[in-house]
């Protein structure tokens, strides 16, 4: 009798916990994600998983996120992009809802998964639109494969900005998997609101999300993913091969970029100083600078992007 109000109590005490206690921890980052969108999948030749949506018709656009980011970043922009053109944003291996068993990250690495997935999709030209590390892989992919990519869409872009051997060591000291798994909640919000120049409400989603998927199951591959990143940005310089990329280039930044150029390295620097140093180094390039926006200006000035990607889309 005792053994059996024991087991009750147990029983009771299950059932009546906070279901976030009991499930919250079982949770993958893939299943914490809600997308608007329906998520396709496909394991390209590396065996990774990727993640990617394909809206719209017409000439194909690849969409590429930034730095600890997702597809649902370009939230703002694929709705009208996808008015006129066929649409494809990709979670990048070790992000979002795409694999995160990343052994090494490389910005070659990550170009080459990009365009795995546009031969799977029987595409054999698309523009390439990246913003921030995107950019980089971008510039990356136009420079390692010129026939894949008919034009460049540079957004806010990672690899204009140069970085001395001590000053890449550096930040790869100051962010490591463990700093991205001890920063506190208020701290992840705080980053967010720095990468806007007036933070909107509609981006909160992605603040909300970066703290959820600290229960993850999986959140250690992704701060690995996070911090491996850096280093690839790093070891992966693209500046130098800026000159050989001949296919017309769009270049659009926030003029009020608070993250680039990285202001404790190159006070001197400033937005336009660094976009202008990247332009003049492609040969068929033009530069769109955008007042009252941060780094996220395809976000936060969505509708003036979305214009003057499409003006650029449409010419030549």
């Amino acid at each position: 009798m005792r053994s059996r109000k024991l087991f009750l109590v147990i029983l009771l005490l299950f059932l009546f916990q906070n279901p976030l206690d009991l499930y919250g921890q079982e949770k993958q980052i893939k299943e914490i994600y809600e997308y608007n969108y329906e998520v396709k999948y496909h394991q390209i030749e590396n065996g990774q998983e990727l993640a990617y949506i394909d809206v719209g018709e017409g000439k194909p656009l690849i969409l590429i996120h930034g730095l600890g980011s997702y597809l649902p970043a370009w939230r703002q922009n694929i709705d009208a992009l996808s008015q006129n053109y066929r649409v494809i944003a990709l979670d990048l291996p070790g992000y979002g809802k795409s694999s995160k068993k990343v052994e090494n990250f490389t910005i070659p690495f990550f170009a080459q998964s990009v365009a795995q997935l546009q031969d799977a999709l029987n595409i054999k030209q698309s523009t390439w639109m990246g913003h921030s590390m995107g950019g980089q892989i971008a510039m990356e992919g136009a420079a390692s494969y010129p026939n894949k990519i008919s034009r460049l869409v540079l957004i806010a872009p990672a690899g204009f900005e140069k970085f001395a051997p001590q000053e890449g060591a550096m930040m790869q000291q100051f962010v490591t998997p463990e700093s991205i798994k001890s920063t506190s909640e208020s701290a992840v919000r705080s980053t967010f609101q720095t990468t806007f120049y007036d933070f909107p409400q509609a981006a909160s989603f992605m603040a909300d999300d970066r703290v959820a998927i600290r229960s993850a199951t999986n959140f250690d591959a992704y701060a690995r993913a996070y911090a491996g990143s850096i280093g690839a940005m790093i070891e992966g310089p693209v500046f130098e091969k800026l000159s050989s990329i001949t296919q017309p280039t769009l270049i659009i930044f926030g003029a009020q970029d608070a993250l680039i150029p990285n202001r404790q390295l190159h006070p001197n620097a400033t937005p336009r100083t660094v976009a202008e140093s990247g332009a003049a180094e492609l040969p068929n390039s033009e530069l769109m600078m955008i007042e009252k926006a941060g780094h996220f200006v395809q976000f936060e000035q969505a509708e003036k992007v979305n214009k003057g990607i499409m003006k650029f889309l449409k010419s030549n």
